[in-house]
Order: structure tokens, then C-alpha cells, then sequence
């Protein structure tokens, strides 16, 4: 195809056996068992477990770890994003594939295995790595402002290949107000195409379709149906095609999601006590978060507090640990004992109570919320924002959608400006996730292989040993 590297050259005659891995976020056992046949059928003729998931449960941490096989205080993952201290900046949802601190498993196959190949295809951290072949999700921020929607590959070539097959891929479907299964379709086309091309010994597939309707609406299966039903839908042929090509499937689930209805602000109370650095940018708040004396990067139910005097941090903590919804803070005992003693971690964590979860908000009038505040910017914003998914419910009104068309057409003409279609409302989220959840919300592997997967649950660290089980390297490299 050209343009770029051929990684895999010369290694093309795996010796291994062949897998791939379906990471779909937000599975749990009573969706599998309840509402989605094919993929129930899958689980009874092989064996289906709970994991014992990691703290932080969330997207990056969880895949790193399975990556890995190492807990965030060893692979550096410690949140979907962090303060960077150095450059004194919030950064969410790093792309690049050095952040993770401990080598990947396809770099521990490849020691094993000369002829084994990976493609890693919509998981995060995905940029500049080491797998043979990649896609991202690569957006281009013109300089008018616009979002060009595109995609990040390896090699670069791959991008135009898997386009003119596929069509591009539809980003506004992977997250925000329009989220649809066709994200999710796409990113199974092309999981298909790379193994028809290329016959990966391993494919690493990120099915992104439960992680929107369960904090839409909340987890109840009967909530979601539609959405579980879609998503079987797409799992039956994806299962029918790899079985047809004697490629084992391998799911797992970073997390389950549980019922929120509880909003809690810390930047918001580190602002009434005059914690909070800002200055204003054109009538708006913007966070100025190396001037904060204690702020709090909000990724659902975690929060990383970072705090600018280390005398103050018990002052802080105990701010925090009095804040309705708020179950528990780490101190620095705390951290070790539930593997986030790492540099990038805050100097306090806090967890919150199984109904309530974390928001980024730091302003205490909406009228001066960032400009950004209103819009789907996962990038710009200095914490997750799950509002994001929800349409303003102001817009559905006729001036609201009137308003809305002007903005797309002014769009359409190239006259830019924000289109703001997010709420300031977090009492709008029915589901989150980042604590240990219930038992009826723990996160499963599916293995088709039962001889290769004890009954009872397995820590999720061990998902890594298990993916080279299933391609027959699970051997010590001394061997």
C-alpha cells in the first residue's frame, strides 16, 4: 500500500494460534444472559467470568491494564487524564502510546513469537506505538476552527485504504448527542477488512456502543434494549466471521455502569474558598489550574485533587471529605493500597458514593462558563463531561432549534462559531462508573476456550496473561 513503514514485513507466517479481543465497555453477566442471544450462545459454549476490575474504573486505566498486565501505579494510566504538572496543564484522553509505562503485549508476544502480528484498532493510546497495525480517531482542527473528521493509522496509508472501502468513519456517532451504533458498525468493518488483508495473530477491537445509552438512561437492561439488541446484532456476524476464518473471540469489559443522581462540584467549593485560579477570556471563565491552590481533574466517580502547597493537602482533604457524596479520600496510604501511588496521580483522591459522580464545573455562574462549557470539546475541557452526550433540552424547543439551524448554517458558510448543544444541567447523567462496582455491575471476560479460564472471578491484570493463553504463548520468555 505504501506510505509508511510495513512493520509487519518478514513477519508474516504466525506459528501461534490466532485471537482477537472485543473490548466493549459497560458489559456486564445480565445483559449477556438476558438480552443479547448471540452473544449468550458465545459465553455457553465457552465460559464467561466476572473481573475483579482496578481503581480507577475507567477507559484508559482499564486498557492499559489489560495491556499490560500491571496495575496504574506501575503503567502510569491513572485516569482518562491528569494534571501535568511540568507544563501546568490539564490534559484528558492522551493519545499517544508512550504514555503507557510498561511494555504492551504485543511487544512480550513478538519475544516469544518472531512471526506474531497485532492490530490494535480503536483503542485509546493508539498514536506512535509499536503494533503492526493501528487506527485511531485522529480529528484535524482546522485553523477557521472547524472539526475535520479523520483517522490516525499505521501505516499512514492505511487510513486512505480503509476509507475508500469503508467510507470515513462517523465521529459524531462515536460521542455526543448523536451517538448511534454506526460508530460501532464501522470499527467492525473495519476489524473484518484488517483481517481479510492482513490476518493479524492478534486483533484488538473497541466496540464503543454501551458506553452511551447506560448513563443516557441508566443501566436497567430494560432501559437499553434497543441498544443491547443492536449491539448483539453486530456481535453475531462479527462471531460467525471469525469462526469461519478459526480465529478465537475473546471479550471483555472495562467496567459496569451503576444509577447516579447525585452531582458533586468539588471545583465548585474550592472556589467559594478562593482555591480555585482563573482569568477571564472574553466575558467567559477560563481555568488557570497552576494558579489553583487545590483543584480537581473529575473523571466520573474519581477525582484526582491536586493541591499547589503540600501543607495544605489535610486542609483540603478535609474540605473534600465533607462533601455530600463523597464515600472516601486517599491519602497517600490510601493510593498504595489501591495501586494509584504514581507521580501522575493527585496528591489526594477522592471517591465517590456508588449513586453520585464528579463534575469538572468550576464556575459559579453559568453565564461565565468557558466557551467550550456548552459544546463537545473532550480535548479542551479540564475533566470528563458525560453531559456531553445529552442534547440541551432548551434546544428542543422551536426557538431553540431555530437558533441551532442558524449556527449550522453559519457553519455550513464558513462563519465560525461555537455550536453550543451541551446543558450545564449534571443532574441530567443516569448511570457513571470509576468506583468497584456491585456484583450485579462487575465487568466479564467471555473465553471460548473454558480449559484456558477458571470458574470464579479473575483480577483483571490477569486478562493480559490470558490473551497470550489463548494464542498459545502463555510460557515464561526464559523457556
Amino acid at each position: 500500500m505504501g506510505g509508511g513503514v510495513d512493520r509487519a514485513a518478514g513477519r508474516r507466517g504466525q506459528a501461534t494460534r490466532r485471537c482477537v479481543v472485543l473490548d466493549i465497555p459497560g458489559l456486564v453477566a445480565r445483559y449477556v444472559s438476558g438480552y443479547m442471544p448471540a452473544l449468550a450462545a458465545h459465553a455457553a459454549r465457552g465460559r464467561m467470568v466476572p473481573l475483579r476490575g482496578i481503581m480507577p474504573a475507567l477507559n484508559c486505566p482499564a486498557q492499559a491494564t489489560f495491556l499490560t498486565g500491571t496495575y496504574p501505579s506501575e503503567h502510569g494510566i491513572v485516569a482518562d487524564g491528569w494534571y501535568h504538572r511540568d507544563i501546568a496543564e490539564v490534559r484528558y484522553w492522551p493519545q499517544s502510546a508512550a504514555m503507557i509505562q510498561r511494555p504492551p503485549i504485543w511487544e512480550t508476544a513478538r519475544r516469544r513469537d518472531p512471526g506474531f502480528t497485532c492490530a490494535k484498532l480503536f483503542w485509546f493510546m493508539n498514536m506512535y506505538g509499536t503494533a503492526d497495525w493501528t487506527v485511531t480517531p485522529q480529528p484535524h482542527f482546522a485553523a477557521d476552527g472547524r472539526l475535520v473528521p479523520g483517522l490516525y493509522t499505521e501505516p499512514p496509508a492505511l487510513s486512505r485504504a480503509l476509507i475508500e472501502e469503508l467510507g470515513p468513519f462517523p465521529i459524531f456517532d462515536w460521542w455526543g448527542p448523536r451517538t448511534s451504533i454506526r460508530a460501532s458498525r464501522w470499527i467492525a468493518d473495519a476489524a473484518r477488512w484488517t483481517e481479510e488483508q492482513h490476518r493479524p495473530s492478534l486483533s484488538l477491537v473497541f466496540l464503543p456502543h454501551l458506553d452511551h445509552a447506560p448513563h443516557i438512561v441508566g443501566p436497567d437492561p430494560e432501559q437499553i434494549r434497543g441498544a443491547l439488541a443492536e449491539l448483539d446484532a453486530l456481535l453475531a456476524g462479527l462471531l460467525e466471521f471469525y469462526a469461519g476464518r478459526e480465529v478465537d473471540v475473546l471479550v471483555v469489559s472495562e467496567y459496569g455502569v451503576v444509577p447516579v443522581s447525585r452531582p458533586i462540584h468539588l471545583n465548585r467549593r474550592f472556589r467559594q474558598r478562593g482555591w480555585i485560579g482563573f482569568r477571564y477570556a472574553g466575558g467567559r471563565e477560563v481555568l488557570h489550574p497552576g494558579a489553583c491552590e487545590a483543584f480537581a481533574a473529575a473523571d466520573m466517580q474519581v477525582a484526582h485533587i491536586y493541591v499547589r502547597d503540600p501543607a495544605r493537602v489535610e486542609e483540603v482533604r478535609a474540605v473534600v471529605a465533607a462533601e455530600p457524596g463523597v464515600a472516601a479520600v486517599l491519602d497517600a496510604e490510601g493510593k498504595r493500597a489501591h495501586h494509584l501511588d504514581h507521580p501522575r496521580s493527585g496528591d489526594l483522591v477522592a471517591l465517590a458514593e456508588p449513586d453520585a459522580w464528579f463534575t469538572y464545573y468550576f464556575w459559579l455562574d453559568d453565564a461565565a462558563a468557558p466557551d467550550y462549557a456548552r459544546t463537545v470539546d473532550i480535548f479542551r475541557k479540564p475533566g470528563y463531561d458525560p453531559i456531553e452526550l445529552y442534547l440541551d433540552p432548551k434546544i428542543e424547543t422551536h426557538l431553540g432549534m431555530v437558533k441551532l439551524a442558524m449556527a449550522m448554517a453559519r457553519d455550513r458558510l464558513g462563519v465560525r462559531s461555537p455550536i453550543e448543544v451541551v446543558s450545564l444541567d449534571a443532574g441530567l447523567l443516569r448511570g457513571a462508573h470509576g468506583v468497584t462496582p456491585p456484583d450485579e455491575a462487575a465487568p466479564v471476560l467471555i473465553s471460548p476456550r473454558p480449559d484456558l479460564v477458571a470458574p470464579g472471578a479473575l483480577d483483571m491484570v490477569a486478562v493480559h496473561d490470558t490473551i497470550l493463553a489463548h494464542l498459545g504463548l502463555a510460557r515464561p520468555e526464559s523457556a
